[in-house]
């Protein structure tokens, strides 16, 4: 008995072709507008910093805190909040985070006191999962094919709207006395995200069958926040008090059994492993001493220029002011991250990384010996701008180099986190040495930073990239293999 012949599938009419192409630029429009509004936020909050200072009368060291907390949520929450897009949709996590931050941005806005601000900032770290996130949504529903375009233009709205962020709050500050308006800036933009993430954003179609590893976000953040918080509290506890010491062995213990915990789990938060595998650790410290050198000055930068000259440094610059001393840095990043695949093709990946830091360390050296006027610290800037964007573009790009192709993913989530993580801790470093390190005026009133701190801040900034330029020399160039064995790795924890 004859079978009978298949019936073919239907192929796509003409009319649904441009029908799918038209809602999947649709949905990266939308896209586009978070991570642009997300940029916002981003570049809109250091040059409020020192403003926020002068309202709740906090210390010059205390406002680390302000980015510091943030990238602590950050680093704890991007990879779990990645893995459970991939488990339960992409959709239904920027929902939650989206209204998470735009609570904490109103927060932020309206805060009566420094400590709930500081409540506004950790919610608004939960940001920093939008970008694994949305590329996810944007392989699930335009496919691979069209991912690299996706990726490009995300990462371009994120860099304008740090950049209008910025501006914007320096604009706002010529016309308003009041700095709350200036936090409203953000906070607009990212509650504008909600309806576009609940009513335009479709939900992502695959479904991981990977499990997230809850051990693992409990005993990270166990360690870390207890770590952060003997910084934070040292000064008033007491360096040698038990309270300080206590939570330092329990931090360490926290993190010890961390890493027993991720050695056994099968599908661990991050993979240790991985991260310890012979030259990758290597990479894996040089992402966490670029997050120390990026994020862990900007406070203090901002409040060294902002600080009244009579006290014999700093420029007394205002908040327009600011905006404009921050630009320099993040154009030259830019424009030389973007060329940074050319430099690396032509010199290899030790020379341009290692002359990446060690530009980095020069700009640094410039500001430790010269910052008596304020060109002499723009210079420094833009030295460490080029050097910066030499790392932002190449690193990446080696790390890939060094692992198999189905741990691509994993790999470029731990070196997001391991940045994220070193702007947290330099961040509580800084604010330590800047509350040690205080002017004496004389007259009750917020601890003000000496310069001896900022100097310190800079040369810690710089001999970090001097550990960085070393590390290069373990960089190896053999290609590794096609695969290893192991779980499939989601794609999300990857973005950049």
């Amino acid at each position: 008995m004859s079978q009978p012949s298949p019936v073919p599938a239907p192929t796509p009419s003409s009319k649904e072709k441009p029908h799918r192409t038209e809602s999947i630029t649709a949905l990266v429009g939308f896209l586009v507008f978070i991570e642009l509004s997300s940029g916002i936020m981003q570049g809109s909050t250091p040059v409020v910093i020192p403003l926020i200072g002068q309202h709740f009368g906090v210390s010059s060291g205390d406002l680390n805190w302000v980015m510091s907390i943030t990238l602590l949520v950050a680093g704890i929450a991007t990879p779990a909040a990645a893995k459970l897009g991939d488990i339960h949709g992409h959709r239904r996590v920027m929902r939650i985070t989206t209204v998470a931050v735009a609570a904490g941005s109103v927060i932020v806005a309206v805060a009566d006191s420094f400590a709930l601000l500081l409540v506004g900032r950790a919610l608004q770290g939960l940001f920093a999962a939008w970008l694994p996130l949305n590329i996810a949504l944007a392989r699930d529903r335009g496919g691979p094919e069209r991912l690299g375009r996706a990726v490009g233009m995300l990462m371009g709205s994120m860099t304008i709207g740090i950049t209008a962020g910025t501006m914007g709050t320096g604009l706002l500050s010529q016309h308003f006395d009041n700095f709350r308006v200036m936090l409203w800036l953000p906070a607009a933009f990212i509650l504008l995200c909600v309806p576009v993430v609940w009513l335009l954003v479709p939900e992502s179609v695959q479904r991981s069958k990977d499990r997230l590893d809850w051990t693992g976000v409990i005993l990270l953040s166990l360690a870390l926040g207890s770590t952060l918080l003997a910084l934070a509290r040292g000064g008033t506890w007491g360096w040698g008090s038990s309270p300080f010491i206590g939570l330092l062995v329990f931090g360490l213990l926290a993190l010890i059994a961390f890493v027993r915990v991720e050695l056994r789990v099968p599908q661990p938060l991050l993979d240790v492993r991985l991260i310890m595998q012979g030259p990758l650790a290597g990479l894996y410290a040089m992402s966490f001493l670029q997050g120390i050198v990026i994020f862990g000055p900007q406070s203090a930068a901002m409040t060294f220029m902002a600080t009244p000259p009579e006290l014999g440094f700093g420029f007394g610059l205002n908040t327009m002011q600011l905006a404009l001393t921050a630009l320099p840095w993040g154009i030259l990043a830019f424009l030389t991250a973007i060329t940074s695949d050319r430099i690396l093709a032509a010199t290899g990946p030790r020379t341009v990384l290692g002359c990446g830091f060690a530009v980095t360390a020069a700009g640094f050296l410039q500001v430790v010996l010269a910052h008596e006027a304020v060109w002499q610290v723009l210079l420094g800037t833009v030295v460490q701008g080029i050097g910066c964007g030499l790392v932002l573009g190449s690193l990446p790009t080696v790390l890939v180099s060094q692992v198999p192709q189905d741990r691509t993913g994993i790999a470029m989530g731990l070196s997001s986190t391991a940045k994220t993580l070193g702007g947290a801790t330099a961040g509580a470093l800084f604010a330590v040495l800047m509350n040690v390190y205080v002017l004496d005026l004389g007259a009750p009133g917020p601890k003000i930073a000496d310069e001896y701190a900022y100097q310190l801040v800079w040369g810690i900034c710089c001999g970090a990239c001097v550990l960085g330029a070393l590390l290069t020399l373990r960089i190896r160039t053999a290609e590794p293999p096609a695969r290893t064995p192991g779980p499939s790795v989601s794609p999300t924890v990857g973005a950049p």
